[in-house]
């Protein structure tokens, strides 16, 4: 600590009285037991006095009393109100619209908050537990409640895509057992889902704290209800983030040409404010790739692209490709794959390995062509271009382009569009006042929005699909 004080050795005052020459440390100090040891002019070393003078006189006692009758005062401050109601100067008022829709809610209602487990029953080969995608926990939950309806019913209920599920009724406290499979010549997992009563939130506090009579946010139950608003447009739209995008029918959406569209989706919350609980609903536009068929998107993405001249473009189509997500269309399968690379040969001459479970012969190649025509009854129309590999860790799985559709909801990203779509992107974006007010309207009003279906009716809530209107104020300069 840097020391201020007579550096001459006078006697003028220093901010601290009790610092003497005999108590500055020099250098080469050293303290045991507490006694500070200091060398004088001879260079000998002599004890520094035991006490330090007027160190008595300090209040320190009354200093900390008061210190902690003041952190007790503070929690007992209520947050600062304004006394003006937002203000009342103006030389010019309007009445503006605002995207805050208001919410109504039974104060009686109770919120059953569920922590859900989901387990593999059988461990990977790894030893590591294994990483489950929201995808995974939609279906697994979608399962599970599709087995018993009557005790586990899905409508109400609302899932945050992680290990909390709220519910308007109460559910069993159970482990189930859940067996899922994402399609023909698919494995099945079984899942151990374990469902634990976590708390009930009950809508009387939160009541109580827009009415002014409780001054602490009940978040828990905010929380609860925010994701009950959400459940909709998470099953029927694509989430990116927070935001949704629905897509079938679109609100708002434009062609890109090259295979991509730009979607317009929304981003909506609940905020408690001083006119009661209010949905915040906001606009966004983001690019997509169309969900189209692989051979369809090649002759959108590349320009001038032929099939009998596939070789000639091969470079163009693995950096369009690599990647993306398929699904397949020559079997029953939900499951997504992604393109690891192209086959080296065209689709005649491509074969893979099949293993003879017998054990009597050796394992012999298969052509493709032969296997899907044998296996699914599918001849392959375009043998002159190569296969698609939708294996991974080193496994193998080839599949025809022709049988490949683009999974909806890739994003595009904006940096690689060209200079035209890039400004409709932004023209999007930035629309006018009143085609953005007319967006967010249908995006309320639409059956995959916020409030579709009647799954917010089952929590006893219900939202106001007209605009908060308030008073603008336009002040004056200053004198």
């Amino acid at each position: 600590m840097r020391v201020f004080g007579n550096l001459n050795g006078g006697d003028r005052p220093t901010a601290f009285p009790w610092i003497r020459s005999y108590s500055a440390r020099k250098p080469g100090a050293s303290s045991f037991g507490g006694v500070e040891r200091v060398r004088d002019a001879n260079d000998r070393w002599r004890p520094a006095p035991a006490t330090v003078p007027k160190l008595e006189k300090l209040q320190i006692s009354k200093q900390l009393a008061a210190s902690s009758c003041t952190l007790e005062e503070k929690d007992k401050i209520s947050p600062i109100q304004r006394l003006d109601n937002g203000g009342t100067l103006a030389i010019l008022t309007s009445r503006l619209r605002v995207n805050h829709f208001p919410v109504k809610f039974d104060p009686e209602s109770i919120i059953m908050h569920y922590s859900v487990g989901v387990k593999p029953m059988v461990s990977s080969k790894l030893g590591q537990p294994q990483r489950l995608s929201k995808s995974d926990l939609s279906m697994i939950r979608e399962k599970l409640f599709s087995v018993d309806p009557e005790r586990l019913p899905l409508e109400m209920t609302a899932h945050d895509g992680a290990k909390n599920i709220y519910s308007a009724v109460q559910l069993p406290e159970e482990t189930f057992t859940v067996e899922i499979s994402e399609g023909e010549d698919e494995k099945t997992i079984s899942y151990s889902v374990t469902l634990t009563l976590v708390n009930k939130l009950r809508l009387r506090k939160l009541m109580d704290y827009l009415s002014g009579h409780n001054l602490s946010i009940p978040r828990d139950i905010l929380q609860g209800m925010d994701v009950v608003v959400k459940e909709n447009p998470a099953r029927r739209t694509i989430s990116v983030g927070r935001h949704f995008y629905p897509t079938n029918p679109p609100v708002v959406m434009k062609d890109l040409h090259h295979g991509i569209i730009a979607v317009g989706g929304f981003q909506h919350s609940l905020k408690p404010t001083s006119q009661g609980l209010s949905l915040c609903v906001d606009y966004s536009v983001l690019a997509f790739r169309k969900r189209m068929s692989v051979l369809d998107f090649l002759h959108e993405r590349i320009d001038n692209f032929k099939l009998d001249e596939f070789e000639k473009f091969s470079k163009l189509v693995e950096e369009a490709l690599i990647g993306l997500k398929v699904n397949v269309t020559h079997r029953k399968c939900k499951r997504k794959y992604i393109i690891s690379r192209l086959t080296p040969m065209i689709t005649t001459y491509v074969t893979f390995p099949i293993d003879n479970t017998g054990g009597w012969s050796p394992s012999k190649d298969a052509s493709l062509v032969t296997f899907f025509k044998d296996k699914y009854g599918k001849d392959i129309v375009y043998k002159d271009i190569p296969c698609l590999d939708l294996g991974k860790n080193k496994k193998k799985n080839y599949v025809p382009m022709e049988f490949c559709v683009l999974v909806e909801g890739q994003r595009y990203p904006k940096e690689r569009l060209d200079s035209i779509s890039a400004n409709t992107l932004k023209a999007m974006s930035l629309a006018h006042p009143n085609e953005r007010e007319c967006a967010i309207h249908k995006m309320v009003q639409s059956s995959d929005g916020p409030c579709g279906g009647d799954l917010i009716q089952n929590f006893g809530m219900s939202v106001n699909t007209a605009m908060t209107t308030i008073v603008g104020r336009v002040i004056g300069p200053p004198d």
